[in-house]
């Protein structure tokens, strides 16, 4: 593996991937124009190649499909470039989403392990699967036991349990996902990596349409009737969600303007009471991490006097659709369209 450049959003996939520091962001990526679809494809069909391994002068056909391996190339997150010499058959997965794509593409038969927050966290993918550490520490040994054929890991990993991993000889693909392009390259990554091509392409048509039958209903609204909204991601301090972030992708493609993104800020910076008084959002969104209820929102004194307090406008949704960049995120998508026009979407709902 030929690392090409280091992480470049660190903090969003730890947040995404660990319940501690959920508190402090609930990221999320989406959604591309049906003007970029073509380049989508390009970038996928750039990041996965396969070319033959050997093959035999003279063979019969029947002898060249049997006989002939091919090798798996493909780029991770960081933009390394991953070979296999055949699909994976034992995976370990320490990033939640990946799990959520190997499931949706029929492959968790291949999933021998996961991070240990997913076992203690009680996710559903991980019942029944062994832990093989988390982000304060892979357990190398049970790894080197478990002899995988490649690990699915997070961006910010220490730089000597990468080393190690690699004095191991074990195949490392590193998740960094955050934008709606970057969910479609891991489903058809996952099924490249799997040997599931086919299903992984179904699966990614599948969140491409959904994600078109809303952009088509938001596309043509006018600046006013797009109202203006406030992702709460923290209370103390009062942080948010900016550009580069699935959030901010959101509640674009939902038909919204996202106050953070309009003061130019980036990532998940903290933003002041008075900057929110001042843009006075006529909606407000936070995660289940931050409040269980809108009550919690609705009687914060600081927010009072706006619009989205006084009307009444405050939406708690769950943290995975928003945080987790998978085939799921069309349910976030669903979940602000509906909170921001429900003239067109109908009545909040909320899907986990």
């Amino acid at each position: 593996m030929t690392k090409k450049r280091t992480g470049r959003k660190t903090g969003l996939a730890l947040f995404a991937s660990f319940a501690v520091l959920l508190m402090f962001l609930t990221v999320f990526s989406m959604i591309s124009c049906k003007t970029e679809v073509a380049a989508i494809e390009t970038a996928a069909e750039e990041s996965i190649e396969t070319t033959p391994q050997s093959s035999e002068e003279k063979q019969e056909p029947e002898e060249t499909a049997a006989e002939t391996t091919a090798e798996i190339i493909l780029t991770d997150g960081l933009g390394n470039e991953v070979k296999m010499v055949s699909a994976a058959e034992k995976i370990i997965v320490f990033v939640p989403s990946a799990l959520e794509i190997l499931s949706g593409i029929g492959a968790m038969d291949k999933v021998i392990g996961v991070d240990n927050w997913s076992i203690d966290m009680g996710d559903p993918l991980a019942e029944g699967l062994e832990g093989f550490g988390d982000f304060q520490g892979l357990n190398m040994e049970k790894i080197a036991a478990a002899d995988p054929d490649i690990i699915i890991g997070l961006i910010g990993w220490a730089e000597e349990d990468i080393k190690k991993l690699e004095e191991l000889g074990i195949k490392l693909y590193i998740v960094d996902a955050n934008t709606v392009d970057e969910v479609y390259r891991e489903i058809l990554n996952m099924g490249a990596l799997t040997a599931m091509t086919e299903e992984a392409q179904a699966l990614k048509n599948e969140l491409e349409t959904k994600i078109d039958e809303i952009e088509v209903k938001t596309a043509d609204l006018a600046e006013d009737e797009k109202p203006k909204v406030f992702y709460e991601v923290w209370n103390d301090p009062l942080m948010s969600a900016g550009k580069d972030t699935f959030i901010n992708e959101l509640i674009e493609h939902a038909g919204g303007i996202n106050i953070v993104a309009q003061d130019g800020l980036e990532g998940w910076p903290e933003y002041s009471v008075e900057s929110l008084i001042k843009n006075n959002p006529d909606v407000i969104i936070a995660p289940t991490s931050l409040a269980a209820d809108a009550s919690v929102i609705l009687s914060d004194s600081r927010f009072s006097d706006l619009n989205a307090v006084v009307n009444e406008r405050v939406y708690i949704v769950p943290d995975n659709p928003v945080i987790r960049p998978s085939q799921n995120i069309s349910k976030g998508l669903m979940m602000l369209a509906q909170a921001l026009h429900p003239d067109i979407f109908g009545e909040f709902e909320v899907q986990q």
